[in-house]
């Protein structure tokens, strides 16, 4: 009788002792969470093209970047204007309708824009 006494005592204690570490490390997440970007830089979209490879929609302070990102580099591919971030908002807004022309027609533009700088 005794011995079943600790061992329900002892799965008690493990059983809190697990809950506690689940309250803690939510709380923990929440906080962590919260702190995406920082004061002067946020990271707004970000697509995965593959593996370790992706394209991103970088705010600093009142700049606007179009980034590539590989596992061993990153380099800027565009610069984005406010109205190009309001343009791409209401492409995504489906009160719009269909978004594909206008994201053809923001992809010509910066597509000949660096045609021109070669």
């Amino acid at each position: 009788m005794n011995s079943v006494i600790s061992l329900l005592s002892v799965l008690i204690i493990t059983i809190l002792i697990l809950y506690l570490s689940y309250i803690f490390t939510k709380s923990i997440g929440k906080g962590m969470g919260l702190k995406r970007g920082g004061n002067y830089m946020q990271m707004l979209d970000r697509l995965s093209l593959g593996q370790d490879k992706a394209i991103a929609v970088v705010r600093a302070g009142s700049h606007y970047f179009l980034i590539g990102i590989a596992s061993s580099q990153i380099n800027i591919l565009a610069e984005l204007t406010e109205e190009d971030i309001q343009q791409s908002m209401d492409i995504q807004n489906p009160q719009t309708g269909s978004g594909y022309p206008d994201f053809i027609s923001i992809l010509k533009k910066y597509t000949d824009k660096n045609r021109k700088d070669l």
